[in-house]
């Protein structure tokens, strides 16, 4: 069963988070999934394409986990 998902973070931060998490792009969770990651003005946007709908949840739960740790680095930083 092919699956995708398409998550959209609107966010002020949305080219730090991008340019936080773009090396993160070279490694894959798993090889039955891909996932593409586009800046379009205050937006973050993930696409998410899988296999099966194992792989789909363990590939967003690792995004998830990366843009929430570099939001709270954005804030934590920003507020210095």
């Amino acid at each position: 069963m092919d699956s995708s998902s398409e998550t959209i973070i609107e966010t002020p931060d949305a080219r730090k988070l991008y340019l936080s998490v773009k090396p993160e792009l070279d490694r894959l969770v798993t090889d039955r999934s891909s996932i593409e990651i586009d800046v379009k003005d205050y937006q973050l946007v993930m696409r998410v394409k899988s296999d099966d709908l194992i792989s789909m949840r363990s590939t967003l739960n690792t995004w998830y986990r990366l843009i929430k740790v570099a939001s709270e680095m954005v804030t934590l930083t920003s507020s210095y």
